[in-house]
C-alpha cells in the first residue's frame, strides 16, 4: 500500500508539472516554485525547532523569496528590463545574498535573552542554503539557455530539462524503494536512514539509467550526429545520457540522506503530511534539491548548444 501511494503521488506530481510546463505562462511556474520554497523552508525551520534549534523564521521565509526573485530577474533581465539593461543586474543574486547575511547578523544584536545566538544565525542561513539556493537552479535550467517573457509558456529547452530532471530522479526514487523494500538486506547508513539498503541503491541506479535512456531514445534525432538526442537547444550523446542516469540517481540518494539526517536529529519520520505516502514538501523535494544544480553544471560543461 505504501508503494502504491508513493507511485500515485509521484504520478500526480509529474502530471501537474507536465501540464504546468506545457500550458501556463512561465510566471505561474515561477510563482509555484517560490511557494514550494516557502513551504519547504517552513518545514525545515519546524524540524529545527523540534530539535531545539531556534531560527529567524520570518526573515528566512522572506529571504528565500528574495533569493529566488533575484535569480529570476537576473536570468531574464533582457526581456524584463530591456536589451540595454546593465550587466550589473546579472549580479543581483550575489547582492541579495550579501544583504541577507548582513540582516541576519544585525537581527541578532537586540536579542538579549537568546541563549543560542550562533545556532540561531547558523540555522537561519542553513535553511536558505539548503532550499532556495538549490531551487534557484530550477530557474537556471529554465532560463539560462533561453529567456522567456513572463506571459509566455516555458521554452522547449526548459520543458525538456525539467521533465528530464523530474523523471530520472523520481524514477530512481521509486526504483530504490521497490528493490529495497522487497529484497534489501544490507543497510547503508542505519544511523541516518534505517530503511536505506545497498540493494535499494542498485535498484535506484538501474531505474535512473533506464529512465534517462528512455528519454534519450524518445528525443533522439536521426538527422543529427549518430547517438545524439535533442534536449531543446542542447544535445547530449548516448554516453552522457547513460552517465547522467547514474549520476543523478547518486545525487538524489545523497539529497534523500541529508533530509533523513535532519529528520532523524529531530526524532521525526516525515517532514510533513501534504503528500500521502511521501510525507511533506521536503520529503518530495529532497532528492531534487541537489540534483537540480548537479544537472545544470553538468550541462554547462558537457552539453552542446544547437
Amino acid at each position: 500500500m505504501t508503494l502504491l501511494r508513493r507511485i500515485f503521488s509521484a504520478i500526480i506530481l509529474l502530471g501537474s508539472a507536465g501540464l504546468l510546463l506545457l500550458k501556463l505562462p512561465s510566471i505561474v511556474g515561477v510563482v509555484i516554485v517560490m511557494a514550494i520554497a516557502v513551504l519547504a523552508l517552513l518545514e525545515f525551520y519546524i524540524i529545527q525547532k523540534n530539535n531545539g534549534i531556534p531560527a529567524f523564521r520570518n526573515i528566512g521565509l522572506v529571504s528565500g523569496l528574495a533569493i529566488l526573485t533575484s535569480a529570476y530577474v537576473s536570468l531574464n533581465v533582457s526581456v524584463l528590463i530591456g536589451p540595454s539593461a546593465q550587466d550589473a543586474w546579472r549580479e543581483l543574486p550575489a547582492l541579495v545574498v550579501t544583504l541577507i547575511v548582513f540582516i541576519i547578523f544585525v537581527r541578532q544584536f537586540p536579542q538579549k535573552e537568546n541563549p543560542q545566538p550562533l545556532p540561531t544565525i547558523a540555522c537561519t542561513m542553513l535553511g536558505l542554503v539548503y532550499i532556495p539556493l538549490m531551487l534557484m537552479f530550477m530557474f537556471h535550467l529554465c532560463f539560462r539557455w533561453t529567456t522567456t517573457a513572463w506571459n509566455e509558456p516555458f521554452s522547449p529547452t526548459a520543458r525538456a530539462l525539467i521533465l528530464y530532471l523530474v523523471v530520472v530522479v523520481k524514477a530512481s526514487d521509486i526504483g530504490a524503494y521497490l528493490v529495497g523494500s522487497t529484497c534489501g538486506r544490507h543497510k547503508m547508513f542505519p544511523r541516518i536512514s534505517p530503511g536505506k539498503t545497498w540493494e535499494g541503491l542498485a535498484g535506484g541506479f538501474g531505474a535512473g539509467i533506464l529512465a534517462s535512456l528512455t528519454l534519450f531514445w524518445l528525443w533522439h534525432n536521426p538527422a543529427l550526429e549518430s547517438h545524439t538526442a535533442e534536449f531543446g537547444l542542447l544535445t547530449l550523446t548516448f554516453g552522457h545520457a547513460l552517465f547522467l542516469g547514474a549520476f543523478l540517481a547518486a545525487i538524489g540518494v545523497i539529497g534523500d540522506l541529508v533530509e533523513s539526517l535532519l529528520k532523524r536529529s529531530a526524532g521525526l519520520k516525515d517532514s510533513g503530511c501534504i503528500f500521502p505516502g511521501m510525507g511533506g514538501i521536503l520529503d518530495v523535494l529532497d532528492s531534487l534539491l541537489f540534483a537540480a544544480p548537479a544537472l545544470y553544471f553538468y550541462l554547462r560543461w558537457f552539453a552542446h548548444v544547437i
